[in-house]
């Protein structure tokens, strides 16, 4: 009280502190991003020896799952020359349905799977290898990570296509693949690789910022769109590759001829594979490692997931 006015003094309340956490957005275009190497989007809290296995089993699955379909694709595409891309693709999708042990025993999927094994299995021991390094910076985090799995993949694909031309493509084969063939394999999957980590990215923030595009939209489409537009502008470097491997003597005429006729089928098909290679591949492998590895919100665990859903589904109606 005011002594001197008798007057009650009223006092302001305190305001307290928001003690609220404030929720990161949920980017679920990163599920699909092959090349998502942000530091809080999993948040993983296993040791580097419990997490290491994971890692590798999260691979084999999602190659087991993605290998089938460009196994198909990419044999077909080696082919295509023997009789069209359509007849080819047909005969090996018959193949898998019907003589599942031939297929699944065969040369084009044993090392198809090697490839993306090898490239997921890379990438995931790269982020694990940041986490235990404690790299948080988002730059350095994609440097690394994309540079390992690029190497990985890159020289996986030249070595599986030098088999694939010398088993599949129908000329004779020869005691090693050119140089100039290794070359333009290597070329063709840079270029892929480039566009995925780098151009898709950029293309994707210009969506944003110029366009109001959401963001979840824009990073999923461009994602897999810049790839494939990619595929289109590179075909000419594995038409070439695999003509120059059958044909090292064609002349210049024969070479563009061969262009010309190959070029649509062959286009339509390696941006075909993109689906599934960077697509369904990459949204598998990260999906396995949110399942199986702990990270700090466990309710993304497959276990708990499971555990929710019967207490939801089956035990509410079984007490109802």
């Amino acid at each position: 009280f005011d002594t001197q006015n008798k007057t009650k003094l009223t006092m302001a309340p305190q305001q307290q502190p928001d003690n609220k956490k404030v929720e990161e957005p949920y980017f679920w275009a990163r599920d699909w991003e092959f090349g998502d190497s942000h530091f809080n989007t999993h948040q993983f809290i296993e040791t580097a020896t419990q997490r290491a296995p994971k890692e590798l089993g999260c691979a084999f699955a999602a190659s087991l799952l993605v290998s089938p379909l460009v196994s198909i694709i990419d044999k077909s595409i080696v082919q295509a020359g023997q009789g069209g891309l359509m007849k080819a693709m047909a005969a090996q999708t018959r193949e898998m349905m019907f003589q599942p042990k031939t297929f699944f025993g065969g040369l084009s999927f044993r090392l198809t799977f090697v490839v993306y094994f090898g490239t997921y299995a890379v990438a995931n021991l790269a982020e694990l290898m940041l986490d235990v390094s404690k790299v948080e910076d988002d730059v350095e985090r994609k440097t690394y990570k994309v540079s390992s799995a690029s190497l990985a993949n890159v020289s996986l694909l030249m070595w599986r296509d030098s088999v694939f031309a010398r088993e599949f493509g129908g000329g004779k084969a020869k005691p090693s693949t050119p140089l100039r063939t290794l070359g333009l394999f290597g070329v063709r999957d840079t270029a892929t690789m480039y566009s995925t980590f780098y151009l898709a990215p950029k293309a994707a923030d210009f969506l944003i910022k110029e366009h109001g595009v959401e963001r979840n939209t824009a990073e999923l489409s461009m994602a897999l769109a810049i790839p494939m537009v990619t595929q289109i502008l590179t075909a000419p470097c594995h038409i070439h590759a695999m003509d120059y491997y059958n044909n090292p003597t064609a002349t210049t005429a024969q070479r563009i001829a061969a262009l010309k006729n190959e070029f649509g089928s062959v286009s339509f098909a390696r941006s075909l594979r993109i689906l599934p290679a960077f697509g369904i591949g990459s949204f598998s492998n990260n999906k396995f490692r949110e399942f199986f590895i702990r990270q700090k919100d466990e309710e993304k665990l497959l276990g708990r997931r499971v555990t929710a859903f019967i207490e939801t589904h089956v035990t509410r109606k079984s007490t109802n």
